[in-house]
């Protein structure tokens, strides 16, 4: 009994100290990208938003619900905001890399031509982005949060309450999966995301707290949300190009260009439709890494 008792004090303080480290985190590289245009910058700073996101809601005394869904809501609508500078940024490098690795001269100037229209757009999305950012009180939001965290029960066992949310998270991605498995295009595919990254980041926090028979469990999840991360941005830069071509008078006055595009629109779709076959294999890989970790913890 004893010896439980310290491991949940001992995850309670780990805990707490985690919550800590990511609230100053956050709060640092949320001023940065008012200053900063580093794409990393912005990524970085939506991945710390979801990492604190998850703590929070593990530290959340029993009866504060509507206090932690405003400290939420800040979170989800930094990284809203932020979402269309990240897809612009990861679109600008995929074309990139095509212009570098073409061939031929006229696929290269086809690229180049819409490197040149999306570049032109991110210094506007970069201004609205900031505006909307500036406007967030940032110093209230740490306020909240460090008195969220005077406030955390220590009557609680956090690897208790982690397991049951990733049960939960569990539960949420078999359902897309099965969507998935039935109609594989966009919108399940969308869920199945984004129930991913609910899985991910809780199982990643019990691993910060000392669990590390969740690592397998975690590297598979990792390997399915990079595939599916390619497929976002695949799809991403469909609709980049679909608008590019789509300009009134464009297939007119440029038919060559627009010709090259539509073949190299082709040439993602099936990509893009081998991203999607992998996933369903990946996805078994998680099913088993989940079964093996949920028998070894419920051994223990």
């Amino acid at each position: 009994m004893r010896a439980a008792a310290k491991e949940v004090v001992s995850a309670q303080s780990k805990l707490l100290k985690l919550t800590r480290r990511r609230l100053e985190k956050y709060a640092t590289l949320l001023p940065k990208v008012l200053v900063s245009d580093d794409p990393e910058t912005i990524h970085d700073l939506r991945v710390w938003s979801r990492r604190l996101q998850q703590v929070l809601r593990v530290i959340a005394p029993s009866g504060q619900a509507n206090k932690i869904k405003k400290l939420l809501r800040v979170l989800r609508y930094v990284r809203q905001t932020l979402g269309p500078c990240r897809d612009l940024d990861v679109n600008i490098a995929l074309i990139e890399s095509k212009h570098q690795h073409s061939a031929t001269g006229s696929v290269q100037r086809a690229w180049a031509s819409m490197h040149s229209k999306l570049a032109s757009q991110r210094s506007g999305l970069i201004d609205r982005m900031r505006r909307d950012i500036a406007s967030q009180e940032l110093f209230k939001f740490i306020t909240r949060v460090q008195s969220l965290i005077a406030r955390a029960e220590r009557d609680f066992d956090p690897l208790e309450k982690i397991t049951a949310a990733m049960t939960k998270s569990m539960d949420g991605w078999e359902e897309s999966f099965a969507a998935t498995r039935e109609q594989p295009d966009a919108a399940p595919l969308h869920a199945l995301r984004i129930a991913g990254k609910k899985l991910r980041y809780r199982a990643e926090l019990l691993a910060a707290l000392g669990q590390p028979k969740v690592n397998p469990l975690v590297k598979t999840l990792k390997e399915i949300q990079t595939t599916l991360g390619d497929w976002h941005d695949r799809s991403v830069l469909l609709h980049h190009v679909a608008e590019f071509i789509g300009r009134p008078g464009f297939l007119a006055e440029q038919p060559d260009l627009g010709q090259i595009l539509l073949a190299e629109m082709e040439k993602e779709r099936l990509r893009s439709d081998a991203e999607v076959a992998s996933v369903l294999q990946q996805a078994a890989k998680v099913q088993e890494s989940w079964a093996t970790w949920k028998a070894r913890a419920t051994a223990d």
